[in-house]
Protein backbone atom coordinates (compact mmCIF):
# COMPACT_ATOMS: atom_id res chain seq x y z
CA UNK A 1 0.00 0.00 0.00
CA UNK A 2 2.93 2.35 0.67
CA UNK A 3 4.09 1.94 -2.94
CA UNK A 4 0.65 3.00 -4.17
CA UNK A 5 0.53 6.08 -1.97
CA UNK A 6 4.10 6.97 -2.91
CA UNK A 7 3.23 6.68 -6.62
CA UNK A 8 0.15 8.87 -6.19
CA UNK A 9 2.17 11.42 -4.21
CA UNK A 10 4.85 11.50 -6.89
CA UNK A 11 2.22 11.95 -9.59
CA UNK A 12 0.45 14.76 -7.76
CA UNK A 13 3.71 16.65 -7.16
CA UNK A 14 4.10 17.14 -10.88
CA UNK A 15 2.50 20.29 -12.28
CA UNK A 16 -1.10 19.67 -13.25
CA UNK A 17 -1.75 23.14 -14.55
CA UNK A 18 0.81 25.51 -16.04
CA UNK A 19 -1.25 28.41 -14.61
CA UNK A 20 -1.71 27.93 -10.85
CA UNK A 21 -3.36 31.36 -10.49
CA UNK A 22 -6.08 30.31 -12.93
CA UNK A 23 -6.68 27.14 -10.91
CA UNK A 24 -6.81 29.14 -7.69
CA UNK A 25 -9.32 31.58 -9.17
CA UNK A 26 -11.44 28.73 -10.54
CA UNK A 27 -11.49 27.05 -7.13
CA UNK A 28 -12.44 30.33 -5.44
CA UNK A 29 -15.23 30.84 -8.00
CA UNK A 30 -16.60 27.36 -7.23
CA UNK A 31 -16.45 28.18 -3.52
CA UNK A 32 -18.43 31.38 -4.06
CA UNK A 33 -20.91 29.61 -6.33
CA UNK A 34 -21.50 27.01 -3.62
CA UNK A 35 -22.32 29.78 -1.15
CA UNK A 36 -24.63 31.49 -3.64
CA UNK A 37 -26.45 28.22 -4.41
CA UNK A 38 -27.42 27.79 -0.75
CA UNK A 39 -24.65 25.36 0.16
CA UNK A 40 -25.29 22.89 -2.66
CA UNK A 41 -22.01 21.97 -4.36
CA UNK A 42 -23.66 21.70 -7.77
CA UNK A 43 -20.39 21.67 -9.73
CA UNK A 44 -18.89 19.04 -7.45
CA UNK A 45 -21.67 16.50 -7.00
CA UNK A 46 -20.60 12.90 -7.61
CA UNK A 47 -23.21 10.40 -8.74
CA UNK A 48 -22.25 6.73 -8.25
CA UNK A 49 -23.85 3.47 -9.27
CA UNK A 50 -23.40 0.23 -11.15
CA UNK A 51 -22.48 -0.25 -14.81
CA UNK A 52 -25.84 -2.00 -15.25
CA UNK A 53 -27.15 1.53 -15.84
CA UNK A 54 -25.37 1.56 -19.23
CA UNK A 55 -28.02 -0.45 -21.06
CA UNK A 56 -27.41 -0.80 -24.82
CA UNK A 57 -24.00 0.95 -24.61
CA UNK A 58 -21.66 -0.65 -27.14
CA UNK A 59 -18.40 1.17 -26.28
CA UNK A 60 -16.82 -1.94 -24.70
CA UNK A 61 -18.21 -4.30 -27.35
CA UNK A 62 -15.69 -6.99 -28.31
CA UNK A 63 -14.12 -6.94 -24.82
CA UNK A 64 -15.07 -8.66 -21.57
CA UNK A 65 -17.55 -5.85 -20.80
CA UNK A 66 -17.53 -2.58 -18.92
CA UNK A 67 -15.77 -2.74 -15.55
CA UNK A 68 -15.99 0.99 -14.79
CA UNK A 69 -17.46 4.10 -16.36
CA UNK A 70 -16.78 7.74 -15.47
CA UNK A 71 -17.92 11.12 -16.73
CA UNK A 72 -16.23 14.50 -16.55
CA UNK A 73 -17.44 17.72 -18.12
CA UNK A 74 -15.64 16.85 -21.39
CA UNK A 75 -15.34 13.04 -21.48
CA UNK A 76 -17.10 9.73 -21.01
CA UNK A 77 -14.48 7.18 -19.91
CA UNK A 78 -14.72 3.40 -20.02
CA UNK A 79 -12.52 0.74 -18.43
CA UNK A 80 -13.25 -2.46 -20.36
CA UNK A 81 -12.39 -6.00 -19.31
CA UNK A 82 -10.12 -8.56 -20.91
CA UNK A 83 -12.27 -10.84 -23.09
CA UNK A 84 -10.34 -13.89 -21.79
CA UNK A 85 -10.70 -12.83 -18.14
CA UNK A 86 -13.69 -10.51 -17.57
CA UNK A 87 -12.51 -9.67 -14.05
CA UNK A 88 -9.31 -8.02 -15.38
CA UNK A 89 -9.28 -4.44 -16.71
CA UNK A 90 -7.56 -4.31 -20.10
CA UNK A 91 -8.92 -1.45 -22.23
CA UNK A 92 -9.29 2.32 -21.71
CA UNK A 93 -11.70 4.07 -24.03
CA UNK A 94 -12.67 7.71 -24.00
CA UNK A 95 -15.52 9.40 -25.81
CA UNK A 96 -15.18 13.16 -26.24
CA UNK A 97 -18.44 14.99 -25.53
CA UNK A 98 -17.61 17.59 -28.22
CA UNK A 99 -17.90 14.95 -30.95
CA UNK A 100 -14.18 14.61 -31.77
CA UNK A 101 -12.65 11.10 -31.70
CA UNK A 102 -11.51 9.80 -28.31
CA UNK A 103 -8.70 7.37 -27.59
CA UNK A 104 -8.51 3.59 -27.22
CA UNK A 105 -5.68 2.00 -25.26
CA UNK A 106 -4.97 -1.65 -24.54
CA UNK A 107 -3.11 -2.86 -21.48
CA UNK A 108 0.08 -4.86 -21.80
CA UNK A 109 0.67 -5.50 -18.08
CA UNK A 110 -1.41 -5.60 -14.92
CA UNK A 111 -0.66 -4.40 -11.41
CA UNK A 112 -3.57 -5.58 -9.25
CA UNK A 113 -1.95 -4.05 -6.13
CA UNK A 114 -3.23 -0.61 -7.07
CA UNK A 115 -6.58 -0.05 -5.47
CA UNK A 116 -7.46 3.61 -5.82
CA UNK A 117 -7.11 4.31 -9.53
CA UNK A 118 -6.76 2.95 -13.05
CA UNK A 119 -3.61 4.05 -14.90
CA UNK A 120 -2.92 3.80 -18.62
CA UNK A 121 0.13 4.92 -20.61
CA UNK A 122 0.08 6.02 -24.23
CA UNK A 123 3.71 6.70 -25.10
CA UNK A 124 4.77 9.47 -22.71
CA UNK A 125 1.17 10.42 -21.85
CA UNK A 126 -0.29 9.12 -18.58
CA UNK A 127 -4.04 8.78 -17.96
CA UNK A 128 -5.06 8.21 -14.34
CA UNK A 129 -8.68 7.69 -13.37
CA UNK A 130 -9.27 7.81 -9.60
CA UNK A 131 -11.88 5.55 -8.02
CA UNK A 132 -14.22 7.13 -5.48
CA UNK A 133 -13.78 5.80 -1.94
CA UNK A 134 -13.83 6.89 1.70
CA UNK A 135 -10.43 8.54 1.15
CA UNK A 136 -11.08 9.85 -2.38
CA UNK A 137 -14.37 11.72 -2.14
CA UNK A 138 -13.78 13.94 -5.19
CA UNK A 139 -12.11 11.68 -7.78
CA UNK A 140 -10.53 13.15 -10.90
CA UNK A 141 -9.22 12.19 -14.29
CA UNK A 142 -5.58 13.28 -14.48
CA UNK A 143 -3.69 13.51 -17.75
CA UNK A 144 0.05 14.12 -17.73
CA UNK A 145 1.77 15.31 -20.91
CA UNK A 146 5.33 14.35 -21.94
CA UNK A 147 6.70 17.73 -20.74
CA UNK A 148 5.34 17.13 -17.22
CA UNK A 149 2.45 19.54 -17.53
CA UNK A 150 -1.10 18.30 -17.67
CA UNK A 151 -4.60 18.81 -16.42
CA UNK A 152 -7.30 17.22 -14.35
CA UNK A 153 -11.06 17.14 -14.51
CA UNK A 154 -13.38 16.23 -11.69
CA UNK A 155 -15.44 13.08 -12.15
CA UNK A 156 -19.14 13.82 -11.83
CA UNK A 157 -20.48 10.28 -12.38
CA UNK A 158 -18.80 6.96 -11.61
CA UNK A 159 -20.25 3.50 -12.23
CA UNK A 160 -18.52 0.23 -11.30
CA UNK A 161 -19.31 -3.40 -12.05
CA UNK A 162 -20.41 -5.00 -8.81
CA UNK A 163 -17.99 -7.96 -8.98
CA UNK A 164 -14.93 -5.96 -10.19
CA UNK A 165 -11.38 -6.55 -9.03
CA UNK A 166 -8.79 -3.98 -8.08
CA UNK A 167 -7.66 -1.43 -10.69
CA UNK A 168 -4.48 -1.88 -12.66
CA UNK A 169 -1.53 -0.01 -14.07
CA UNK A 170 -1.10 -0.59 -17.76
CA UNK A 171 1.24 0.52 -20.51
CA UNK A 172 1.00 0.72 -24.26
Amino acid sequence: MQAINQHISEFTKKPISPKPLTSLLLGFSLFLLTGICGGRATAETLVTGLTDELTNDKTCEGTGGTIAYAETKDYSLYICADIKNPSQPKHYRSVNKNGTPGIKLTAKTYNPNQGTYFEFHNGDYVYMLQIPSETIKKPVLMVEFPDGSGYEQQITRFLMRSESRSPVSVSK
